[in-house]
């Protein structure tokens, strides 16, 4: 007496609506037209549609209650009911109330334009080109060349995009893009610190003593400096817009001391040292 209520998954006591959903669900599952060629589908979906016939309406319902079997084989006999006509036919069309717009989604799905696949690429670049900005030519796995423009400023993850080098569109659509993920090798002088670049500097005691002038290297050229007297080791001296070359507002070169104490030092030198200590001491 329950082969139906079995069929759509529900219990005895369902509402309408639960018998409605259920019915949806399933029918969608098992409809033909999205199972072509299937007949398992199509025997399951006479099956679900049967159960829906019956227990969709409030009157077969209660005869199919009362009558279990007896009902089923009424039904089956010489008046099969509106159902079998349909589904011998193979017109569904009847159940469109239940579908809503499902048959036509499918259709036009079908007809639908898409676009293709988009491609993903790995670039190493230099250092220097992430700071300061360079043109390169990429060569794509099919032998293409692209020509990619690296912005100043570029960091490790960020990716190029070329439209339409992608996949081809199904259904005459669009063919999908290239990306180009950037990798940054890092640089054994320089660091990055947002737009600004930094590099350590070494120099001997007696230059952060006396002060004067050094050589110090940008990515594109060398710049003077001039070294202050008593300078400490660790101190960040800047050259400005030597940093990263953004357009409007370029980043600074942070040039940081680190203090060197030659190996062999002359006696001379350590007698004058040991003179200088003890006059520091007095005058503490």
């Amino acid at each position: 007496m329950d082969e139906h209520y079995a069929t759509l998954g529900v219990k005895k006591d369902a509402s309408l609506d639960e018998i409605k959903k259920a019915y949806k669900k399933l029918a969608r599952k098992y409809h033909p037209d999205l199972n072509p060629n299937n007949k398992e589908a199509e025997d399951n979906f006479k099956k679900i549609a049967l159960a829906y016939e019956i227990l969709g309406d409030d009157k077969k319902r209660q005869e199919y209650d009362q009558e279990g079997e007896y009902f089923n084989q009424q039904q089956q006999a010489g008046r099969h009911g509106p159902f079998y006509q349909d589904s011998q036919s193979g017109d569904y069309s009847r159940y469109q109330d239940i579908f809503g717009d499902l048959f036509n989604q499918h259709r036009q799905r079908q007809n639908l334009k898409s676009k293709g696949e988009d491609f993903l690429y790995r670039m190493e670049v230099d250092f220097k080109d992430a700071v300061l900005g360079a043109s390169r030519e990429f060569s794509l796995p099919q032998g293409k060349k692209i020509s990619v423009s690296i912005p100043p400023g570029i960091k490790s993850g960020q990716k190029l995009r070329f439209k339409n080098l992608g996949g081809e569109g199904f259904n005459g659509g669009p063919k999908g893009d290239v990306y180009v993920e950037i990798d940054v090798r890092p640089s054994s002088t320089y660091t990055r610190a947002g737009k600004n670049i930094e590099i350590e500097i070494p120099i001997l005691f007696s230059k952060a003593i006396l002060g004067g002038k050094i050589r110090v290297p940008c990515l594109d050229s060398e710049v003077e400096m001039t070294i202050p007297e008593g300078v400490s080791s660790g101190t960040k001296l800047r050259v400005k817009g030597k940093g990263i070359r953004l357009k409007d507002n370029p980043g600074d070169l942070f040039v940081k001391i680190k203090i060197t104490v030659p190996k062999n030092i002359p006696d001379e030198l350590k007698d004058q040292i040991r003179q200088w200590e003890v006059l520091r001491e007095e005058k503490v």
